[in-house]
């Protein structure tokens, strides 16, 4: 019976397709072609994120490192814990959207508060990954933020019975076990599942501390007769970490000396040292998540798709630093849940395609901050609890998201359109005296009533923007397509930044006769309108894709002066843009040998400059934004000679700066990885064994990676941390 696949099950069936059919008679790419669609996308399948995804195997944004205009950095050679940073097309990752079979069950950035959902699967249970860039569908996207979009999609329950498992070792005591059973077509019921665990770790590659990783999942589904379909899945994901100590752009100048700066090994009985304890800057949260997908077919081309879901994450955060005038430890209780539906009708039309949906979430704070504590450090290394500094009640974010897409064809071109109306309502939130709380669970502390803060207090409002896409492709020749797409997305507002700001300025603000709502209700969501013109040209056995893109923002966030307050605090008044080219390259000259490359041209600037003090003006017209390289080029190949295959891969990333007037400038670096993997079947009872040996920084580069920086930033002070060195990891799988 036909129907009309979503986005997601194209992929996956052309995901499933690609391993099962095509890699017998042909190299699977690790990154796909771009293909017919007007937006501008990158699919990575199986067997890329086989590769690309490293050994760990845990962490989505490896895989897209490939990619056009992304600038990934992880504070770990294997993609661990949550020091990292993803951009796109110069945009930082806290605007960037993460779905899971098209579902926002990733929630809040996992570069902000928490863990966030961002690897809350392991990569071995995904068929594809996709990045949307520049315009996203209307019923894509869907989340805190799209200016970006990362799609992950699941890997089902096989149709044969099947277990994979494979084990995994490498340089910093790294460990990996993971198993994956499918239960296959039951016979007594129209059922199949899976359930999967993994258990990974590694030591931190400089001073003391490790991070832990556990995971469990499962997938069901069940036909009930020819027009329904019902699947769920389900992760209970456990981590922990110590952080990585960040060092001034002072110290990054010396890097034989700082190199291996990083948190103590030992207390010291002396406070103002042992703030830098790794025992006391470290995470550890859990995370339980369901999604579901219930598939009607209402006609013979029409059907009636419901995805309900669900995300709790509980845990803790410890930080140490210099506090309400003394050494002090902050502990940030982070409890809080998501859920939601998408609903969406799709029927196919003798005149084209229609999909009409209604998203629906909520979720509960954080973002922003409403639990933290401040504990002073006793000689023996003990804590004692001083107080609050943030105490809040919050009601929830809650989103109400209608779209409506239409896709028809004109002659020879293919066009698309949607609509979705961004109708949100952010929360209210009434603070409390952090000095009349006791030192309780988040839960239990309004038991004894503490007293309310009668000027830091916010108003629930609705924001709404509605958010039209548009989208040409036109072939030109059977080897020649052209493209053409415009998108309006959104970026979440900053909201703890304005909180931090009034509490820590708060006689400034009260003299000024301000309250925090008055500063609360300025914030306003980043919008971004983006223009994408596109080709793929065919040449043999090569293809070549140019895309030119400019996108325009304003309400863009950042911390400018106040005269009246005399205090500077992110206010949504900026505009911005970017204009850039993304270049495409692959050729397969022979069957055994696949090359790719790509090129990322992008100038993002500020359009206006920035005051931040009531006699300084920060030149920041035309500078580039922050941690966004102008120039990136990435190539790599596969070549296959019998059972082995050979993956070299290099990224040049360029010059960077940590600050907006461009005085903080990092250097440009150069980067090569080594896979070797060989492959054979139907040996020693197994279907199939793999042995990879991966090489991550093959020459040992020494570079910066992470800035610690954001889009919001007018002068401050920026962090960094060093690149990771060299890494060797073996990893033996098997399917039975």
């Amino acid at each position: 019976m036909p129907l009309v696949p979503d986005a997601a099950e194209t992929r996956t069936a052309d995901a499933m397709l690609d391993e099962v059919t095509v890699r017998e008679t042909a190299p699977a790419r690790l990154v796909d072609p771009p293909d017919d669609r007007p937006n501008t996308e990158t699919h990575v399948g199986r067997e890329g994120i086989r590769v690309l995804g490293g050994p760990a195997q845990v962490n989505p944004w490896r895989a897209l490192q490939t990619a056009p205009s992304v600038n990934m950095q992880s504070a770990d050679p294997y993609g661990l814990g949550n020091r990292m940073s993803f951009r796109v097309r110069g945009k930082s990752g806290t605007h960037v959207g993460r779905t899971v079979n098209g579902l926002p069950i990733a929630g809040e950035p996992a570069f902000a508060n928490g863990k966030g959902g961002a690897d809350l699967f392991d990569l071995e249970n995904m068929s594809d990954i996709t990045l949307m860039r520049g315009a996203v569908p209307a019923g894509s996207g869907l989340g805190f933020s799209n200016s970006s979009v990362v799609d992950m999609t699941l890997r089902g329950p096989e149709q044969a019975f099947g277990i994979t498992a494979s084990q995994a070792f490498g340089s910093n005591n790294f460990r990996r076990t993971f198993v994956r059973l499918d239960s296959g077509q039951l016979s007594a019921a129209p059922v199949r599942f899976f359930v999967s665990a993994s258990d990974t770790s590694a030591d931190k590659w400089r001073g003391p501390g490790e991070s832990e990783r556990w995971n469990g999942e499962f997938g069901l589904h069940i036909d009930v007769g020819e027009r329904l379909a019902i699947e769920l899945f389900g992760v209970h994901h456990k981590v922990e970490w110590n952080e990585y100590r960040a060092l001034s752009y002072a110290q990054v100048q010396d890097p034989s000396t700082y190199r291996s700066f990083e948190y103590n090994a030992q207390l010291t009985g002396n406070p103002a040292q042992d703030i830098l304890y790794h025992g006391f800057n470290r995470q550890n949260y859990t995370n339980d998540a369901y999604l579901g997908r219930v598939t009607l077919l209402t006609g013979e081309s029409s059907r009636l798709v419901f995805k309900p879901y669900y995300w709790k994450e509980e845990g803790y955060s410890l930080s140490g630093a210099n506090t309400l005038g003394a050494p002090g430890i902050t502990w940030w209780e982070i409890v809080h849940d998501t859920y939601g539906f998408d609903l969406r009708h799709e029927s196919k039309h003798a005149w084209g395609e229609l999909a009409v949906g209604y998203w629906y979430q909520s979720s509960e704070a954080p973002p922003p901050p409403t639990a933290q504590r401040l504990y002073r450090i006793n000689a023996d290394g003990s804590l004692r609890f001083e107080r609050w500094t943030t105490l809040a009640k919050t009601t929830r974010h809650a989103y109400h998201n209608p779209y409506v897409s239409v896709t028809t064809r004109l002659g020879k071109a293919e066009a698309t359109a949607g609509l979705r109306y961004m109708n949100y309502r952010d929360p209210s939130f009434t603070y409390y005296l952090g000095n009349t709380a006791p030192d309780v669970s988040y839960k239990s502390v309004f038991d004894s009533n503490p007293q309310v803060d009668p000027d830091m207090y916010s108003n629930s409002r609705k924001l709404q923007e509605w958010l039209p896409n548009l989208g040409v492709t036109y072939p030109v020749s059977d080897s020649t397509l052209l493209r053409a797409s415009y998108g309006r997305t959104y970026g979440r507002q900053n909201w703890g930044s304005v909180a931090s700001a009034f509490t820590s300025s708060r006689a400034a603000f009260d003299a000024a006769g301000l309250r925090f709502n008055d500063i609360w209700y300025k914030l306003q969501p980043e919008i971004s309108d983006n223009f994408d013109l596109g080709a793929r040209l065919d040449i043999g056995n090569a293809y070549i894709a140019p895309t030119f893109f400019h996108t325009r923002y304003k309400d863009k966030q950042l911390s400018l002066y106040d005269p009246v307050v005399g205090v500077a605090y992110h206010q949504s008044v900026a505009k911005a843009h970017a204009n850039g080219l993304e270049l495409e390259v692959g050729i397969a000259p022979r069957p055994t040998l696949d090359i790719y490359a790509s090129y990322t041209f992008n100038r993002a600037v500020y359009d206006e400059d920035a005051r931040t003090a009531s006699t300084t003006v920060v030149n920041v017209q035309g500078k580039q934004m922050q941690d966004s390289p102008r120039h990136m080029l990435k190539a790599g190949m596969v070549w296959r000679w019998g059972g082995w295959s050979f993956m070299p891969s290099v990224r040049y990333i360029g010059k960077r700066f940590g600050d907006t007037e461009e005085k903080q400038a990092v250097d440009g670096y150069t980067v090569a990885d080594l896979g070797i993997a060989y492959r054979t079947r139907n040996v020693l009872g197994f279907k199939q064994m793999d042995v990879d040996l991966n090489i991550s920084n093959l020459f040992d580069k020494r570079y910066i990676g992470i800035i610690n920086t954001s889009d919001y930033a007018v002068g401050g002070l920026p962090t960094y941390l060093p690149g990771t060195p060299r890494a060797l990891a073996v990893k033996v799988s098997a399917k039975f």
